[in-house]
This record gives structure tokens, C-alpha cells and sequence, in this order.
């Protein structure tokens, strides 16, 4: 039986950012990637539930991880497991950058930024993939997301009633969300597993995608023989 799984991209990213992973898992999976880019995470939390299957597998990657953590807690029966990346469940920084502002304004100098920061410095080839991703998207769509992410609720106090098996999937080399957040979100949910990639930053299943494939379909492979009490 194919496990439905439920893909949030990161901001400014679409399919391709977890393409290999969704190949890698063959017919493992039924992959559903969906993109809802509201500037409040509870009507994206809305959109993708009227869409998602019955009961699915989650994942999210940075502002994408975000929402998932959104829509597990607001139906956290429909979610049989859960895989995190990049994402930090406290509350937003004020003082911070205006990324949504900086996206209505100046899209292309905003996405080179960010396309020096989401991955290593090295890993050009995945700049030059993230770069391609985010004038899909658009800056219009990646403001909204950055404004949903700017005033999202915090998270980490409500982890406690995310029962199903998670995942918490983090690059060594995270130059946005360090990996001590990785490692407290983690420690926060119930039932998790941390795993750190090494020449890794910000968006594993575009830097390491054979590494996190493997990982995921471990996780899938064992998660409906875990018996929590």
C-alpha cells in the first residue's frame, strides 16, 4: 500500500524542491505537493485540508515547515506522520529583515540573497535550482508567504499534542534556523527522531536528496509497526 504523502515547499519554492525525494520513494508513496502561498498560515492551513487526502503523511521544509506543523495540530488525526526541516516553532522575531516588504519591491535582489543563504555556499548547482523555483513562484506569492511566516502564532507550547511518529530532519550547516532549534523541536514532540546531515544547510532535500530519501522511507517503513502507549 502507497503511503499519501503531503508536501509543503519552502518559501519561494515549488515541486522541484523535493523531486528527488519523491522519485527516490517510487511507488512507495502517492506525492501530493501543495502550495497555498496565503498571508496567514490558517487560511493556508484551510486550503490544504480541503485538498489533502483523508489521512496522510506530512512534510514541510523551512516556512513550509510552519504550515505543516499548523495543519498537524489542527487535525492532527488526518496526519499518520510527520517530517520537518528548517523550520523554528517560536514565535517570529521582530527587527528582522522586511523580507515580505523586500519581495513586493525588489524580488530579484531579495532571491539572490536568499539563494547565498538557503544553501551552502559551495552548492551552487542547488542555488541555481532555488533561484529557478522562486521566479516560479514569484515575489507577489513569496510575499504572502513571508507575511504568513512574519505573523505566524508560536508553536513550541502546543508540540506536546503532536502524538504521531515525526521525523526532524536538519543541515549541519543551517545558515537560517541553527541546528539547536532542530534539536529542541525535536526534544518538544513526542515522538521524534533528530537526524543531522553533515555539507548540508538549509534545504536537505535539495542538498542531500538521496540522504533524506533514504531516511524518509526508513521512517515510513517503521512508523506503522511503532506502538505508542
Amino acid at each position: 500500500m502507497a503511503t499519501d504523502v503531503v508536501f509543503i515547499p519552502a518559501l519561494l519554492c515549488d515541486e522541484a524542491l523535493y523531486r528527488d525525494v519523491i522519485t527516490a520513494a517510487g511507488d512507495a508513496i502517492n506525492a501530493h505537493v501543495m502550495i497555498s502561498p496565503r498571508a496567514d498560515l490558517a487560511e493556508s492551513v484551510a486550503d490544504i485540508l480541503s485538498q489533502a487526502p483523508a489521512r496522510f503523511a506530512l512534510v514541510g521544509t523551512s516556512y513550509g515547515g510552519n504550515l505543516a506543523l499548523e495543519v498537524a495540530l489542527a487535525a492532527p488525526e488526518r496526519v499518520s506522520a510527520l517530517w520537518l526541516m528548517g523550520c523554528d516553532p517560536a514565535a517570529p522575531q521582530t527587527g528582522g529583515p522586511d523580507l515580505a516588504g523586500g519581495l513586493t519591491a525588489q524580488p530579484d535582489a531579495v532571491i539572490d540573497m536568499l539563494a547565498g543563504l538557503v544553501v551552502r555556499q559551495d552548492a551552487t548547482a542547488c542555488a541555481d535550482v532555488f533561484k529557478t523555483m522562486a521566479h516560479h513562484i514569484g515575489g507577489k506569492a513569496g510575499a504572502a508567504q513571508a507575511t504568513a511566516l512574519a505573523t505566524r502564532r508560536e508553536a513550541t507550547s502546543r508540540l506536546g499534542a503532536l502524538h504521531m511518529p515525526a521525523m526532524v530532519l536538519w543541515g549541519k550547516d543551517d545558515a537560517i534556523v541553527p541546528v539547536e532549534i532542530g534539536r529542541g523541536l525535536a526534544d518538544d514532540l513526542p515522538h521524534a527522531h533528530f537526524h543531522v546531515l553533515k555539507d548540508c544547510g538549509h534545504l536537505p532535500t535539495l542538498e542531500k536528496p538521496a540522504e533524506s530519501a533514504a531516511l524518509f522511507l526508513e521512517f515510513l517503513a517503521d512508523e506503522p509497526h511503532r506502538h505508542h502507549h
